[in-house]
């Protein structure tokens, strides 16, 4: 099950600090290629936060230049859906990683994405992970919202 984004916009992710911690070491080791995988969590992007719970990390099964794209292969997909099931969590979205470019979506990744769906874009720059960005897209086929990133242990209570 996705998370939907409604007239609201999205209202933002809670990322915590470890699941973080390791989205940009999966980055940074599959440095020079993109890294891509599932995000698991709750919540649904507007009446309430994404909230990450776990990755899943992902071959990266593009056919192509590993460098510049990513690829999900759909049986890690339908076995994530599953995982989600079995841990009563949803696919909230996907990650991937650029690198040696900006964590902003480019045209090929707004093409390939799905609405009510969040997406974690990590810039690695010359193998150092840098800068972390989350969006979803306004509606199927539309441009990409930006959606603020927190780590909920900061948060004020």
């Amino acid at each position: 099950m996705s998370a939907a984004v409604g007239s609201g916009g999205p209202v933002m992710v809670r990322l915590p600090e470890a699941v973080e911690a390791q989205l940009r070491r999966h980055c940074q080791e599959q440095y020079p290629n993109e890294a891509c995988g599932a995000l698991f969590g709750q919540g649904d992007g507007t009446g309430s936060a994404w909230t990450v719970t776990e990755l899943g990390p992902a071959p990266n099964a593009h056919g192509g230049n590993h460098k510049r794209r990513y690829l999900v292969p759909p049986e890690f997909q339908l076995q994530a859906e599953r995982h989600a099931r079995a841990t009563d969590q949803d696919v909230l979205g996907y990650y991937h990683s650029h690198p040696d470019h900006p964590a902003q979506p480019s045209e090929y990744d707004r093409v390939h994405a799905w609405f009510g769906y969040l997406y974690l874009i990590c810039a690695v720059s010359r193998g150092r992970p840098a800068e972390l960005n989350a969006f979803t897209l306004e509606e199927q086929g539309g441009a990409f919202v930006a959606v603020p990133v927190q780590d909920p242990s900061s948060a004020a209570h």
